[in-house]
């Protein structure tokens, strides 16, 4: 398989990734490609500074200007977990029953991928502390969207940010039975992301910086007959095709470093200072009868 070969089906199976995610395409995303040894195991998440607007009489031609420095903090976010799928082919597989290799076998690898990211990211939102504030009514569950929408600004989210609400299939059904959503498809002005992974009564609401779904691609082994580490607009990832010859099979791996990690909500005082509040981005409410 030439080099161009393989990397444009590295960038099939990078977008066939990306394109798959429920909840992790409304997080964070922190991609990059060719990750090698030397760079460690830790990669900062940027949280940008702020400064504040000085301001002077138009007229004033001798007093100095004031002048800022912006200063950025990084939450560090390790990086110990490849999730890969290493697939064998054997020579019936290649030569006799294999018609289109990226849908038989690359799209079932990219599943297995995009499973794990998903579990992953439940787990992250599952890591939001419940907030025992907000009562749900099943008859009226728009409400329940309406008071994490409030929790929220009250944490410091600002008006211009974007909201996603993730819900569990009971409360998802709640909507749908009260008729909550409006012509847009969304209910009280925000969308929600139905998700098996999370419990059936579970709902929560988020902005996209909460959580950082940090991905890395490995570098290329040298030693792979044919391979690409590549990044694209929804995910990065390396793909290995090669020959075992102690078995004469030929087999494909599909692989990503990753992590889902909530990050700190960056509160902006307006004084030119940021504040870094525990999951102020995000609120969960379990929405389930207490026993």
């Amino acid at each position: 398989m030439s080099t161009f070969a393989i990397t444009d089906s590295a960038k099939v199976a990078a977008e066939i990734v990306g394109q798959d995610l429920n909840l992790a395409q409304h997080m964070r995303l922190d991609l990059a490609a060719n990750y090698a040894a030397g760079k460690g195991s830790t990669v900062d998440v940027r949280v940008g500074g702020a400064v504040v607007a000085r301001t002077k009489a138009a007229s004033d031609k001798t007093t100095q200007l004031v002048a800022d420095e912006i200063a950025e903090q990084t939450i560090p976010v390790k990086l110990e977990t490849l999730a890969y799928n290493k697939t064998v082919l054997s020579v019936q597989d290649t030569t006799l029953d294999l018609r289109d290799f990226s849908t038989q076998v690359l799209a079932p690898q990219c599943r297995a991928i995009v499973t794990h990211i998903e579990r992953e990211a439940a787990a992250a939102i599952q890591a939001t502390p419940a907030t025992a504030s907000i009562t749900y009514d099943p008859a009226d569950p728009a409400k329940v969207v309406t008071a994490m929408r409030r929790v929220l600004r009250s944490n410091g989210v600002p008006a211009e940010a974007t909201i996603k609400v993730a819900v569990g299939a009971d409360v998802y059904a709640d909507l749908l039975d009260a008729a909550a959503f409006d012509d847009s498809g969304k209910v009280r002005g925000l969308e929600v992301i139905e998700s098996t992974r999370l419990a059936p009564a579970e709902a929560a609401a988020f902005i996209p910086a909460a959580f950082a779904v940090v991905v890395r691609a490995p570098a290329v082994p040298a030693g792979a007959t044919a391979a690409a580490s590549v990044k694209v607009d929804g995910w990065a990832l390396t793909q290995i095709r090669d020959f075992d010859p102690g078995v004469g099979a030929e087999v494909s791996i599909v692989e990503s470093l990753v992590k889902v990690a909530p990050m700190p909500l960056a509160v902006d005082a307006e004084d030119g200072t940021v504040t870094l509040v525990a999951h102020g981005g995000a609120v969960r409410v379990d929405t389930a009868p207490a026993l």
